[in-house]
């Protein structure tokens, strides 16, 4: 076969593929998995990356679009306001930008699904395992609930089959994550795709003499733009913290996972993450 180069990213994207790539498999090599174990859980962590990868494209085509409307209405391309005061759309980019908004949010609770995995369904022979079941054993997709008590019922139910204080950090960082950010992702993604009521997303066009002032949509009463931004950026901190914190229940005890300190950063070499031996 010819041999394939592949540029997966460009200088932007560059820290948040090393660190849930090169970072996590590096730190992988210190667990103790069998062959199958590692073999589905590079396959599993491949297909997770690649995910990412198309949540991200959608968040920068969102950032794209919306910086070449600003840049069209202010050079009055797209929008103007006609001689009788009436403001004229000629490019209405509303349909895309719902588009590329949908598609971060429904990519990005996929991401969730494949980090988690969803509830086994017995009337199939076939279980796929989320990267986190094939490290720690157990399918964790519980997390997705909604119901706080039926979470802790069965967080319990898994620290009792670890009882391991790798797993009850593992609880712990979830628990963090669910009370933050992930449950509201669960909310919007179930909006968009479930709701019929909803209406999208809608610009805001306001003559101001003969230029047009544009105004954006907001979730949640956030600037788009940066609500998304805090998505996509709880969502690789996710994937990373999660998967490291599983992988550290299959490390030997005498290893422990810590962050680096934060002066400590090399931007070159931007780990977050080491393994280092305990003393006895």
């Amino acid at each position: 076969m010819t041999p394939i180069l592949k540029k997966l990213g460009d200088r932007e994207d560059a820290v948040w593929m090393f660190r849930v790539f090169n970072q996590i498999n590096q730190l992988s090599q210190g667990a103790a998995l069998v062959a199958s174990d590692r073999a589905e859980f590079e396959s599993a962590h491949k297909r997770l990356f690649e995910l990412l990868r198309q949540c991200n494209d959608a968040r920068r085509e969102l950032v794209q679009l919306v910086q070449q409307h600003i840049e069209d209405v202010r050079v009055g391309r797209s929008v103007a306001v006609t001689d009788s005061g009436i403001i004229q759309i000629e490019d209405d980019i509303e349909p895309r930008l719902n588009r590329l908004v949908n598609s971060f949010f429904v990519a990005a609770r996929t991401v969730l699904y494949h980090l988690f995995g969803q509830r086994e369904d017995r009337s199939k022979d076939l279980h796929t395992k989320s990267i986190t079941e094939i490290l720690v054993k157990y399918n964790l997709s519980f997390v997705h609930t909604h119901d706080g008590v039926g979470f802790d019922r069965e967080a319990a139910k898994y620290l009792a089959f670890d009882t391991s204080c790798m797993a009850a950090h593992l609880v712990e960082v979830i628990r963090g994550d669910r009370q933050s950010w992930t449950l509201g992702l669960q909310d919007i993604r179930d909006k968009i795709i479930h709701d019929t009521s909803y209406q999208g997303l809608k610009m805001i066009y306001k003559a101001n003499g003969n230029k047009v002032a544009i105004g954006f949509p907001r979730l949640n009463g956030v600037e788009m733009i940066e609500f998304v931004g805090l998505f996509w950026q709880n969502l690789v901190d996710a994937v990373e913290e999660i998967v490291i914190a599983s992988l550290a229940t299959r490390m030997s005890s005498a290893i422990a996972i810590v962050r680096i300190p934060e002066e400590e950063w090399n931007p070159a070499l931007p780990l977050r993450w080491r393994a280092v031996l305990l003393s006895k």
